[in-house]
C-alpha cells in the first residue's frame, strides 16, 4: 500500500487528464478547514492572497544583478569535492529565499524549512515535527526585522486590509518554502545530471525531466485526488499555477550555468542519496569530487 492508497487519496495520472484536473472547477484546493494559506484556497480569498504574493515575486523579475553575482560566488567558492545538496542548491536556494523575503536567513532557519517538509506526511496530514517547524518559522518571521522584501510586502498588505493575521502570518512561511524547496530539489538534481552526463538539455526541460514538486492535492465530490505534475507539468495549471515560475528559471539558468563551467573539466560522482518524500522528489546528498586540474 502506497502513501496515497494509506491516506485515502486517489491518484490521477496522464498529460491530458492531469491538464484537465488542474483546471477543473469541480476539483478545489480547499480541505473545508478553513486554513489562510494561499494554497489550500480557491475563489475570492485565494485570488486576493496570491495577487499580494504575486507582487512580491514581481520584485525579483528581471534578476537582480547583486543576487545573480552572489549566486555565481557560491559556485566559485567550492573546493575540488563538495556536496552538491549542501555546498551549492541550500546556500543558492537559501541565497534567492532571502531576496524574496528582504530578511538575512541563517542555517537554523533553512533546517526548520527543510523539517517543514520533511516531516510532513503526505500533504501535510500528521506530521507533527513538520508542523511544529513551520510554526516556529511563523513565529520567527512575525519577530524578525525586514529591509525591503517580500516581508515588508506582507506587513504592508496587512496594514492595508488586503490580508488578515493569520493570512500575513502564515502565509510568510508558504513564500519561504515555495522559494526555498523546489529550488533546492531541483538544483542538486540538475547538478547531479550535469556532473553524471553532461548534456544540452535547457533549464525548463531539466525542469520537467526532474519535476521536485512531484503532486499537488485536489478535493471533488468523490474524494481527494493526487494530480502528478511528472508529465510535463511541473508548475501545474491553472488559478493555481506556480507564479513564482519565471524567477526559477532564472535563478536555475545562472546557478547551472556556473556549475556547468566548473564540471567542464570532468569530474567523479561519489555516493549520491535520495529523499524518500512521496510528494517532493530531491536528493539528501550527492558527492562530487572534480578532476585533477580541474580548478
Amino acid at each position: 500500500m502506497d502513501e496515497f492508497e494509506r491516506h485515502g487519496i486517489g491518484v490521477v495520472s496522464g498529460r491530458d487528464a492531469c491538464a484537465r484536473a488542474l483546471r477543473s472547477p469541480e476539483l478545489t484546493s480547499d480541505p473545508g478547514a478553513g486554513s489562510p494559506s494561499v494554497l489550500l484556497r480557491d475563489g475570492e480569498d485565494h485570488t486576493r492572497v496570491r495577487a499580494v504574493l504575486r507582487e512580491i515575486i514581481a520584485g525579483l523579475e528581471p534578476f537582480p544583478a547583486a543576487l545573480r553575482a552572489s549566486i555565481e560566488d557560491v559556485v566559485a567558492g567550492l573546493g575540488t569535492t563538495f556536496d552538491l545538496v549542501r555546498d551549492f542548491a541550500r546556500p543558492v536556494a537559501g541565497l534567492v529565499t532571502s531576496a524574496v523575503l528582504g530578511v538575512d536567513l541563517d542555517d537554523v532557519f533553512l533546517d526548520h524549512l527543510e523539517a517543514t517538509t520533511a516531516n510532513l506526511d503526505v500533504f501535510g496530514g500528521d506530521g507533527r515535527a513538520g508542523q511544529a517547524s513551520a510554526f516556529r518559522l511563523a513565529v520567527q518571521l512575525s519577530r524578525t526585522t525586514a529591509g525591503p522584501g517580500g516581508l515588508t510586502a506582507l506587513r504592508a498588505a496587512h496594514a492595508a486590509g488586503r490580508l488578515d493575521e493569520d493570512e500575513l502570518m502564515i502565509n510568510a512561511v508558504v513564500l519561504a518554502h515555495a522559494a526555498y524547496e523546489n529550488s533546492l530539489n531541483f538544483l542538486a538534481g540538475a547538478g547531479l545530471e550535469l556532473a553524471s552526463a553532461p548534456a544540452s538539455r535547457s533549464v525548463r526541460e531539466l525542469v520537467t525531466a526532474i519535476c521536485p514538486a512531484r503532486y499537488v492535492l485536489r478535493f471533488g465530490p468523490d474524494g481527494p485526488v493526487a494530480i502528478s505534475l511528472t508529465d510535463g507539468l511541473p508548475f501545474g495549471l491553472g488559478r493555481h499555477a506556480c507564479p513564482g515560475s519565471g524567477v526559477a528559471v532564472a535563478e536555475a539558468e545562472i546557478a547551472l550555468g556556473a556549475l556547468a563551467k566548473l564540471l567542464d573539466g570532468g569530474c567523479r560522482v561519489g555516493e549520491v542519496r535520495w529523499k524518500t518524500h512521496p510528494v517532493f522528489h530531491g536528493l539528501s546528498e550527492a558527492v562530487v569530487t572534480l578532476a585533477s586540474g580541474n580548478r
